[in-house]
């Protein structure tokens, strides 16, 4: 067989197409996504990492369990020093604050404040926006599909050990 300028004959090993590598389809997608969301995040003063931050301490606030600083890095799946960093930005903005919690005064309470719920309102909109145009070649079918084997990966069994890291 006659070799081709360049390139040398190849035998054996034959690597599936990137298409068909989940882990490079799933970064590809996250990476998408991500950045729409920074970008239409940006003009309200929110990067994806202190909107994140503002949610889960809303919802545990909804939920009646407000949560440490501690508790919102591990349910965030953020590192500690990444959700100091937060925090502090956020309380520095006047979007939450920090109070003493009642089982351990060493720890604190993290609360949104009335501007951090107004502002997560309107960054509700806005993400919910963008994941309709990022998304929007999905029908709603395939979107709760999506979203249910999406939840299963990032809070499912698979991930329940894993430690919390520092990517948003």
């Amino acid at each position: 067989m006659k070799e081709r300028a360049g390139r040398e004959k190849r035998e054996g090993f034959v690597p599936r197409p990137l298409a068909e590598h989940m882990g490079w389809l799933m970064s590809r997608a996250s990476h998408a996504i991500g950045a729409a969301l920074m970008e239409s995040l940006a003009p309200l003063g929110l990067n994806l990492r202190d909107y994140t931050v503002l949610i889960a301490a809303e919802r545990a606030a909804i939920e009646g369990v407000p949560q440490t600083q501690l508790a919102l890095a591990q349910s965030a799946r953020l590192d500690k020093s990444t959700m100091v960093v937060a925090v502090d930005a956020l309380e520095n903005e006047g979007l939450v604050e920090r109070r003493p919690d009642q089982k351990d005064r060493r720890a604190r309470i993290v609360v949104p404040t009335d501007a951090g719920r107004k502002l997560l309102a309107r960054a509700e909109g806005v993400v919910l926006g963008v994941e309709d145009d990022v998304l929007a070649d999905l029908s709603a079918e395939e979107l709760r599909v999506v979203r249910g084997l999406l939840t299963r990966l990032v809070v499912g069994r698979r991930s329940a050990d894993d430690e919390p890291g520092s990517c948003v």
